[in-house]
């Protein structure tokens, strides 16, 4: 039975897919003539934006048929169970921790061609790629010792939870997830970012007076304005706040400073801090944890049955096995709730930008103009088809959100 639910989400999963990406693609295409942003897009970047789009898409298209063979060659194989019959008088917590991590990093092999491809032909291709191929394995190297690290732990804590504490292992797991979410949260900056990019105080000038002016105004008693050097990566400009407590850092890519005026990224740390102060990361946070505490629970009942050891062909269900599940085709269920937590996500940035919009009379305006800014430097995608963007993009799209900005209000907004 389990199979056949797991070859009916594959199935759905790749049919969903492959309709939003020809209806994205086809919707790119009927516009390749139809430059309706000439205000700030030149017909030169335009078609750029749109060669991009249609890019990005069909490698998206390929990944996705690349990542289906891969999981349905586990799922008519017996893949997992020779893994797991392979280690099978491994007891240790910390070794059954290692286990589960060396499974994803395997699989996480696979892809590392694909990333590779796209970092150094689409994104050089178009401009973007600033990395070397040293750096980019450099990156790789890092990010799975940073990821042994802290996954190998938080699961050896987990399985000592459950091995510990029988019955109400689910509940301290949660709480435990909750805790470790925070502490990365004030960890990530300090620790994790700087092993990545560089990070340097903002100079003295007219944009640092007037982001600390921002700061004040809104409330955000900002402890730091940095630079980051995303430069040697890439050429996509962002920035965004982090705060924790009385740590509260405001970062700006150094394209961004590079590229865009004082009045513009004032109005983008504007709604930057504008999710801090809609408690967005709060709300965030209580939401996993809700959705933690279900899951859990829900791995406490498998783990008290049989059926799942009956499905896969060993001889019990061990932590390990459940985890190892989980962490293979549980994307293949949360997929199906992409719409919802965009829905949610799309409603924080409008409040973000009602916040942005109610700090000057020309904070929206520059907004909009930092908005358009990035879409032209992003060679973002003008045209998404609403379909793709529901499942897909947990930003609203430039017209919606220059429309929600002019009219000073919608659905979402709030009076600030």
């Amino acid at each position: 039975m389990l199979q056949e639910i797991l070859w009916f989400l594959l199935i759905g999963f790749l049919v969903m897919e492959t309709i939003l990406l020809l209806l994205n693609a086809h919707n790119i295409r009927k516009n390749l003539n139809n430059n309706i942003f000439k205000d700030f897009i030149p017909d030169d970047v335009f078609r750029n934006t749109t060669a991009y789009s249609l890019a990005r898409n069909q490698f998206t298209l390929f990944f996705l048929f690349y990542k289906v063979i891969i999981l349905a060659f586990i799922l008519s194989t017996q893949v997992i169970p020779i893994y797991l019959n392979f280690f099978a008088g491994v007891s240790n917590l910390w070794m059954q921790s290692t286990l589960l991590f060396v499974w994803n990093f395997l699989l996480s092999l696979f892809f590392l061609p694909l990333d590779f491809f796209s970092t150094f032909k689409i994104e050089a291709d178009f401009g973007f790629n600033r990395s070397t191929k040293y750096l980019w394995l450099i990156d790789q190297l890092k990010g799975t010792l940073v990821g042994a690290c802290i996954n190998i732990p938080l699961i050896a804590l987990l399985l000592y939870l459950l091995k510990t504490f029988t019955h109400t292992w689910w509940m301290w797991g949660t709480l435990g997830s909750f805790i470790m979410q925070v502490v990365l949260l004030w960890l990530y900056p300090k620790l994790i970012l700087p092993l990545f990019n560089k990070l340097t105080p903002l100079e003295d000038g007219s944009l640092k007076t007037r982001l600390n002016d921002l700061a004040k105004k809104a409330g955000f008693a900002s402890t730091a304005i940095q630079v980051l050097d995303s430069s040697k990566r890439s050429t996509h400009s962002n920035a965004y706040c982090s705060s924790l407590g009385k740590i509260q850092h405001i970062v700006l890519y150094d394209t961004l400073l590079k590229n865009f005026s004082d009045e513009e990224i004032e109005a983008i740390v504007a709604h930057e801090i504008g999710h801090y102060k809609c408690k967005h990361i709060l709300k965030t946070l209580l939401v996993s944890t809700g959705v933690t505490l279900v899951g859990l629970k829900a791995c406490d009942l498998l783990l008290k049955s049989d059926w799942l050891a009956n499905q896969v062909g060993v001889l019990e269900t061990t932590p390990l096995l459940l985890l190892i599940m989980l962490s293979t085709f549980l994307p293949l269920i949360t997929y199906w709730f992409n719409p919802i937590w965009n829905r949610f996500s799309r409603k924080y940035e409008y409040e973000a930008d009602a916040f942005a919009n109610a700090q000057s009379p020309t904070c929206g305006v520059q907004l909009i103009q930092a908005l358009k800014k990035l879409y032209r430097e992003n060679l973002s995608n003008l045209f998404p088809h609403p379909l793709y963007s529901g499942f897909h993009y947990s930003h609203p799209t430039l017209l919606e959100r220059e429309k929600a900005i002019t009219h000073g209000k919608n659905h979402f907004s709030k009076n600030y």
